[in-house]
């Protein structure tokens, strides 16, 4: 796992006082990688600092075979809410960054997938270089 942080984003513990203000995660989920991963490790992450209340939002961008299925909690004061998107899946991403500011982001990552992958770079380089808050890469 790794946490980037932006350089002109804003992170989610103060630098005052170190208190954690982490209530929205948003979790672009697909079928591959697996967004499950991704998903349990926010759910640890959440739980081991004690975050109550917390909203999830699960977004898939693309029609295909529709969003994956989850396996979500039951947990008072956790809020899930599965978003659809068509469109570009960065581009997507990125707006809803911009628009439902979230305090995480978690990505699921699998590397390139293929050469043009290696070229631009790969949906997650593509989403670091932009995101306004900090991102949180889980390897599946």
């Amino acid at each position: 796992m790794t946490l980037f942080v932006p350089q002109d984003g804003h992170g989610f513990v103060s630098n005052e006082n170190g208190a954690v203000t982490l209530r929205r995660i948003l979790i672009p989920v697909d079928h591959m990688p697996n967004a499950q991963t991704a998903l349990n490790e926010a759910l640890v992450l959440t739980n081991e600092l004690g975050i109550s209340p917390a909203e999830f939002r699960l977004l898939h961008v693309g029609s295909g075979n529709g969003m994956p299925a989850l396996e979500l909690p039951e947990w008072p004061d956790w809020k899930f809410e599965k978003s659809l998107a068509n469109g570009d899946v960065v581009e997507q991403i990125l707006h809803e960054d911009a628009e439902w500011s979230p305090d995480l982001m978690v990505l699921a990552t699998q590397g390139h997938r293929d050469f043009l992958d290696a070229l631009r770079g790969s949906t997650t380089e593509r989403v670091l270089r932009a995101a306004r808050c900090p991102v949180l890469t889980i390897p599946t």
